[in-house]
C-alpha cells in the first residue's frame, strides 16, 4: 500500500494515483468489485484523485 505521510509533490501524487489504481484493479479482479478490500482501496484512490483535483483548481484560481 502506498501511504502519503506529508504534503505530496505533484510527481509523488501522480505516482501514488497510478499505484493505487493498479492495486484497486488487482483487488477487484482477485476478490470482486464489491469486496471490502476493493471498496476501501477505491475510497483511498478517490481521496488521492480529490487531492489532485483540488491542487489543479487551486493552481488555476490561486
Amino acid at each position: 500500500m502506498y501511504v502519503i505521510k506529508s504534503e505530496p509533490t505533484w510527481q509523488n501524487l501522480k505516482v501514488a494515483i497510478s499505484v493505487k489504481r493498479r492495486e484497486m484493479i488487482d483487488l477487484g479482479m482477485r476478490y470482486g468489485l464489491t469486496d471490502k478490500r476493493t471498496l476501501e482501496c477505491s475510497q483511498e484512490l478517490d481521496n488521492l484523485l480529490n487531492l489532485y483535483k483540488n491542487r489543479i483548481q487551486y493552481n488555476l484560481t490561486g
